[in-house]
């Protein structure tokens, strides 16, 4: 008897209590049974939710998906009129209690988004899973998409991607690309509409989109503020202790090395035994021995880049000549400064492509890759009539180039791997190449921008200077770097610029000038004196061992750091 009294007085004190505060009156069973728990999700169509505590005096921002402490049978309010009989779930967390509504919560992670449509604010590819990278399609700017699920719910509420359908396709999303109102796309993104006129006749209208994208910043791979380095061919692999040599001697601190050539790989790669076995039969290295050699540079304390020749590769377009430039009238792969071109605007090349970075920079170890070839032949104006692009979705070479890089920066950053690509030294000049790169666009989604003004390939007296201008690399350099600049302002997140020296001899025009360690020093000095200090990579095909201990003095470091 005793016992039931206090019991009693107790719970009439707690009521008591509830009732001067003037809070939520809640009516809870104090049944054994009711007081059982699961394990609940937050649900949303927002990232976070707001919540009150039970007494009404703190509010808490939880996150979509995250995992609750839930009372399994609901909290009936008593209070107002309009609240009157509305249920609540009494939540726990840190110790304290928590309201919230059904459609707040769900049982099933998979049911934590409730967002159900959208739209597309920039061109973006359609995964075919929601790890990628194989690419089912593409969904077009401004197209209504329906959301049919999701990826992961990511720790700040975010999704990484929505399953959609959107025009007629099918497939993941990344969320980045996907906005509530159509108002939001020009928010989003700024379009560049640009004309011009060549030289070749008829005018060509582009659509390029400028989204507000972030650079790699990626604590845990960390890129040197000046990057000073060497090219190093497939064949160096079974020499690399003398590569790693030059830089220990030295102030080079990068090696960019091959991972595929136009005519093969660098290594037995599995992606490209998967997609190219042909190419995977004449592969320079075994993987073992490459990754070994990738290992020791970066034990030498070397940032390492992976190139990749991109859009010119003989073996895979003979593997799939469905994906290649092909003969227009007979449909065979077409052939332009003497190599097959797989197609820049088939998706299946690009996933080929990406899926070698990847591979690169999970399994090899690679910093940053490099994308070579990153455009249209070159001489492709004079042959547009006899060629099947394979244009799927009707894009100009410029949007096409361009896609593919958001796509690779996607997949790269996602990995906290560093993205830069080769264009040539014409992308100074402020037009879109006839080959489709477009120095201010490709700038914009890149962190590195890696040109290619190599002093023999200008004409004589390029930029009114007097002599013949691969005499004069400095004053070469610090004209072409005037105009870089200015295609620089032109982009809203522009790349850091790291330029490629010609590190050979111009044994191919008069007069012939050797190219020694003061010539490579004059092309830094011509850069550096037009502000472009990002860095800069020698170029010398056959990797001359010799000819890079001759340069390792003008490779000095010149932030003072």
């Amino acid at each position: 008897m005793m016992k039931q009294t206090k019991w009693l007085i107790t719970a009439a004190g707690a009521l008591l209590l509830a009732v001067m505060a003037g809070g939520l009156l809640l009516l809870l069973n104090q049944n054994k049974e009711d007081q059982s728990r699961e394990t609940l999700y937050v649900s949303s169509a927002e990232k976070t939710v707001e919540i009150v505590s039970r007494d009404g005096e703190e509010t808490l921002t939880v996150v979509r998906g995250m995992p609750l402490d839930v009372r399994i049978k609901p909290v009936v309010i008593k209070e107002n009129k309009q609240d009157e009989g509305k249920e609540y779930r009494l939540v726990f967390i840190d110790d304290k209690e928590y309201l919230m509504t059904d459609d707040q919560l769900c049982s099933d992670i998979k049911d934590a988004v409730l967002e159900k449509s959208g739209y597309v604010c920039l061109p973006a590819v359609l995964y075919k899973d929601a790890s990628g990278p194989a690419i089912s399609s593409m969904a077009e700017k401004g197209s209504e998409a329906e959301i049919i699920g999701f990826g992961k719910v990511l720790s700040d509420g975010s999704v990484d991607r929505y399953l959609v359908n959107t025009g007629g396709e099918q497939g993941y999303i990344r969320s980045e690309y996907i906005v509530k109102d159509e108002a939001e796309i020009k928010d989003t993104v700024a379009d560049f509409q640009y004309e011009r006129e060549d030289n070749f006749g008829g005018g060509d209208a582009y659509t390029l989109e400028y989204p507000d994208l972030e650079k790699g910043n990626f604590a845990d791979n960390p890129m040197p503020k000046e990057v000073r380095a060497i090219y190093l061919n497939r064949a160096c692999i079974d020499t690399i202790d003398d590569y790693i040599a030059v830089a220990k001697d030295s102030d080079v601190n990068a090696f960019i090395i091959d991972m595929k050539e136009s005519d093969g790989p660098a290594y037995q790669s599995e992606v490209i035994k998967e997609y190219s076995p042909s190419s995977y039969a004449v592969a320079e290295n075994s993987f073992e021995s490459y990754k070994e050699a990738v290992r020791k540079c970066r034990d030498a304390g070397i940032y390492v880049i992976g190139r990749i020749v991109t859009f010119k590769d003989d073996y895979y377009a003979e593997d799939h000549p469905e994906y290649a430039l092909a003969d227009s009238g007979t449909g065979d792969p077409y052939i332009l400064s003497s190599a097959y071109w797989p197609s820049p605007y088939q998706r299946a090349v690009w996933e080929y492509n990406i899926r070698l970075a990847i591979e690169g920079a999970e399994e090899i170890g690679f910093n940053e890759i490099n994308f070579d070839y990153i455009r249209f032949p070159d001489l492709i104006t004079f042959q547009k009539g006899n060629i099947d692009f394979r244009n799927t979705y009707d894009e100009t070479m410029a949007q096409a180039i361009n896609r593919f890089l958001m796509y690779a920066r996607d997949e790269l950053h996602e990995r906290g791997v560093y993205l830069s690509c080769d264009v040539f030294g014409e992308t100074s000049n402020d037009y879109v190449a006839a080959y489709g790169q477009y120095w201010p666009m490709m700038s914009n989604i890149a962190d590195v921008m890696s040109a290619m003004p190599y002093p023999d390939h200008f004409d004589t007296h390029a930029y009114g200077i007097e002599q013949p201008v691969w005499t004069v690399p400095y004053e070469l350099l610090s004209s072409w770097g005037s105009y870089v600049n200015q295609r620089q302002q032109e982009t809203p997140s522009p790349a850091k610029v790291r330029t490629w020296l010609q590190g050979y001899d111009t044994y191919w025009k008069y007069p012939n000038v050797e190219y020694t360690a003061e010539k490579i020093s004059e092309q830094i000095e011509g850069l550096y004196s037009a502000g472009l200090n990002d860095g800069y990579m020698v170029w010398n095909a056959p990797s001359e061992l010799w000819r890079y201990q001759s340069y390792a003095s003008a490779m000095y470091d010149r932030t003072g750091e």
